[in-house]
């Protein structure tokens, strides 16, 4: 394992959900390549940005919490985070992880572990995550969870839009 440092939020919270944190707070222009794992039947990629002058590259895919690590999440499931420990790793990984509430391990190879981080008073993703969960829940069955997210996602992010065609 190289040095890394590491951010742990709820399984709920979807590749989609950190790529667009990442556009709206560091980079307009990142690029995310995530796909569904077909042997695991979850969500793995990578989210390339720009933050400053660094050319960034974020790793993401669920986990589960071993009985080693002092972690809470529902199910035991969580969405881990992983971004090489260089320049601002920190402060980037801490701003991604604050949006949702959650933990960081600094460094994954010194004795310090995860710290919590609780989520930011007055971020409303958890409003969001709802409501596409509930666009999601109406989509035909035939489309993958992948493609659900991804069009729910387009939904809400035109939602003022449609809202103006449909009336």
């Amino acid at each position: 394992m190289g040095v890394s440092t590491h951010g742990y939020v709820s399984d709920k919270v979807t590749g989609i959900d950190i790529f667009n944190i990442i556009a709206s707070k560091f980079d307009k222009d990142a690029k995310f390549d995530i796909q569904m794992d077909k042997s695991y039947g979850s969500e793995i990629g990578r989210i390339y940005f720009k933050f400053n002058d660094e050319d960034r590259n974020l790793f993401y895919c669920l986990g589960e919490v071993t009985p080693d690590r002092n972690m809470d999440f529902e199910n035991g499931k969580y969405a881990y985070l992983s971004l090489g420990c260089w320049g601002n790793s920190i402060q980037i990984m801490t701003e991604i992880v604050k949006c949702f509430g959650g933990y960081i391990d600094e460094n994954d190879c010194d004795d310090e572990g995860e710290f919590y981080v609780p989520q930011a008073e007055n971020f409303e993703y958890a409003d969001y995550i709802k409501e596409r969960d509930n666009i999601v829940n109406i989509l035909d069955s035939h489309l993958n969870i992948s493609m659900k997210i991804q069009i729910a996602t387009q939904i809400l992010n035109h939602k003022n839009q449609l809202k103006e065609l449909l009336k």
